[in-house]
């Protein structure tokens, strides 16, 4: 029987205790406070980076790992002994994909399969744990890679961000932008879809975010997986799982810190959704953004 194990990055959020029960491979991606170089869930936990991200009068950066970091942890889970199935975010939103198709090519034609899945956060984790479990079970190469082929279409995150200082410290907007949404407190709301980051709706107060998450993640259910994201906002994460959990009877709903690589984007406060749409072949998910 052909053994496979599954790889990813630290963006996927996967809980640690998920990683070690399904033996996921990770490979850390760096944050970098001046000088300073941290590896992700490593060096630094999700808490101390977003205290310091408030702190901070110089604009953090993220780094992706090199090509020899991804050989290392691809040898460290029994390449090339055993094939890989590496599992990253999508070409236009990070490298790492491509990075992860490099290191690939250090080993012997397809042991390692690099996948860009489109999702970020926990819509890429929920498919590396769906690829993981696959894995243990003794699926193969091949099934395990048309399984997450299946799974992206119905893979969906939804966020809204409490601010726009931090889109526009790291580049992202204008500061005219940043000023008039400042001015109008406007909560700009998104969500990825295969690949691309769609503007999704702009509300006015917390309430409303939180109310409007609620009522897009409804409309999507049934639902397979679910899990709440937030960037240190841990009392409304936590409100925010409780009017879900409803929407996910058969599947534990998780919180998590999302990535630093977001993180410095959108600052704390934070909050959004990642799920798996249940598979329904009669009405394929589409994005709420046209």
């Amino acid at each position: 029987m052909e053994s496979v194990k599954i790889v990813t990055d630290s963006t996927a959020d996967i809980p640690d205790d998920l990683v070690e029960e399904l033996g996921i491979g990770v490979v850390h991606d760096y944050i970098n406070f001046g000088i300073q170089s941290l590896r992700d869930k490593v060096d630094i936990s999700r808490s101390e980076f977003y205290a310091r991200l408030l702190i901070e009068s110089e604009v953090p950066t993220t780094a992706a790992p090199g090509v020899g970091e991804f050989e290392r942890v691809y040898r460290s889970v029994g390449a090339p002994e055993v094939s890989i199935i590496s599992l990253h975010p999508p070409t236009n939103l990070s490298v790492l994909y491509n990075t992860a198709h490099l290191a690939a090519q250090s080993f012997p034609k397809g042991r390692v399969t690099a996948i860009d899945t489109g999702q970020i956060s926990m819509g890429l984790g929920w498919l590396v744990i769906a690829a993981a479990k696959a894995a243990q079970a003794g699926a193969s190469v091949a099934r395990i890679v048309d399984l997450v082929r299946s799974m992206q279409p119905r893979a969906r995150v939804l966020a809204v961000l409490d601010t726009l200082k931090f889109l526009r410290r790291s580049g992202r907007v204008s500061w005219a932008q940043a000023l008039v949404g400042a001015l109008l407190r406007i909560k700009p709301m998104l969500e990825v879809y295969e690949g691309q980051i769609l503007p999704l709706d702009r509300v006015r107060t917390g309430r409303r975010a939180m109310d409007r998450l609620v009522e897009l993640t409804a409309a999507m259910s049934p639902l397979e997986s679910l899990a709440v994201l937030h960037s240190a906002w841990y009392t409304g994460a936590e409100e925010l799982r409780r009017r879900l959990v409803h929407l996910c009877p058969n599947s534990p709903v998780l919180t998590v810190d999302v990535t630093p690589v977001i993180g410095v984007h959108v600052g704390p406060n934070a909050l959004g959704v990642a799920a798996i749409v249940a598979l329904d072949p009669l009405d394929p998910p589409a994005p709420f953004a046209g």
